[in-house]
């Protein structure tokens, strides 16, 4: 009986054999007190969460993933022979786009098989190209230290070195590079010492700027102005915290003070937000008060109507009164009901006059005299008698 997976071709006695050669090496290993060798497998390189790269970075961020890939690989234990395919994992978008054009290419045995350095040689041709080498040198060449930022001017420099290797080999080249562009203050002192290590001459230019900076020499250094401006905030005297607290009791007065001053309906509403009204009434979005039914604040104070404000009243007032007119009063003034709140009068319903003084109720009283006058000819323009007729007897 044969077992078929992939390109493994072997009979099961085989595959058993291959079990126990592997179960025994195992526990010889164990009794001779040297653990199992483990493999480093892509879950656990990915553990040590490496950076990704994705083709936008420039030359400064591949040299950023690569220094992080160096890191993981020692980290993990990871095998020449995984470093490529493990180190291709985590490259996105642009970046993977092209190493699946090199594997169609290559093929994917082949392409996985790649030394690490002749595949960070490939992608640097790739995402690093002569034009931006020519710019880096340039830059590298002119590169300065700016008053006493030694600590931004040595990264730059060590950055540039790694991706300008033309311009760093042999050796003396690099610390020339480095001394021409340190600080004319510090350079001449660095520059005497002859130290032909370069990690020792940054070391010896970071003493000698510090003392520079002491010295008044150079500036102080944004970082360390921060720290100490940082400092001072944190430990303020207790004098000061007094008189912050004081100010503090000052603003909470005027606080205070403030809210006193509110509409009504701020303040409402302030105490309805800190838990006041707990009824079943909603809350009227017009006149900010809980209540069921149709709003009140929707009749208008002018004509006593619903569904408009005074502002936006179109009544006309009276032309003899300054007060507003009542709703229209029906023709017939037996049919005319008087409004319940209204000071008016009782007979026509119009303000500024009562029901005595109503020239309607007046009118009528005219016009019945009129009536019962209808023979005399002064129509209630003349003074009014009245006249008396005696007979013989009445004479006597």
């Amino acid at each position: 009986m044969k077992i078929m997976s992939g390109r493994i071709n072997m009979t099961q006695a085989q595959l058993e054999a291959l079990v126990q050669a592997q179960v025994a090496a195992a526990l010889a290993a164990a009794q001779a007190g040297q653990p199992a060798q483990q493999v480093c497998t892509f879950k656990n390189f990915m553990d040590c969460r490496p950076n990704t790269f994705s083709g936008t970075e420039g030359a400064v961020g591949l040299l950023h993933w690569f220094e992080k890939l160096e890191s993981v690989f020692e980290m993990c234990e990871c095998p020449e022979a995984r470093k490529v395919k493990f180190a291709t994992g985590t490259l996105e978008g642009i970046a993977l786009t092209w190493w699946n054009a090199q594997v169609q290419i290559l093929g994917l045995a082949a392409a996985n098989a790649t030394p690490w350095n002749d595949f960070k040689e490939l992608i640097k041709r790739e995402y690093c190209t002569r034009e931006d080498i020519h710019k880096l040198e340039d830059e590298l060449y002119n590169l300065k230290m700016i008053g006493s930022e030694i600590e931004a001017y040595t990264k730059r420099s060590n950055e540039l070195a790694v991706l300008c290797p033309t311009m760093v080999d042999p050796p003396y080249k690099r610390i020339e590079l480095y001394l021409k562009g340190l600080a004319p203050e510090i350079q001449s002192h660095v520059t005497s010492a002859n130290l032909e290590n370069i990690q020792e001459i940054q070391r010896l230019a970071h003493r000698i700027t510090d003392q520079a900076v002491d010295q008044n020499k150079l500036p102080k250094r944004v970082n360390a102005t921060a720290t100490v401006t940082s400092a001072a905030t944190t430990a303020t005297p207790s004098d000061n915290k007094r008189k912050w607290d004081g100010d503090s009791e000052q603003s909470q007065a005027q606080q205070r003070r403030t809210n006193d001053y509110q509409n009504p309906s701020q303040q409402s509403s302030g105490s309805q937000e800190q838990g006041g009204y707990r009824g079943v009434h909603p809350l009227c979005n017009k006149c900010n008060k809980h209540h069921s039914g149709r709003c009140r604040k929707e009749r208008c104070q002018r004509c006593f109507k619903i569904g408009h404000e005074a502002k936006d009243c179109r009544s006309s007032r009276p032309a003899n009164q300054n007060q507003q007119l009542p709703p229209p009063v029906p023709q017939n003034p037996q049919q005319q009901q008087p409004q319940r709140g209204n000071r008016g009068c009782f007979q026509c319903g119009a303000e500024g006059h009562y029901k005595r003084d109503c020239p309607q109720l007046n009118q009528n009283q005219n016009n019945n005299n009129n009536q019962g006058n209808g023979n005399n000819n002064n129509n209630g323009n003349e003074a009014r008698g009245r006249a008396f007729m005696l007979g013989q007897g009445d004479a006597v």
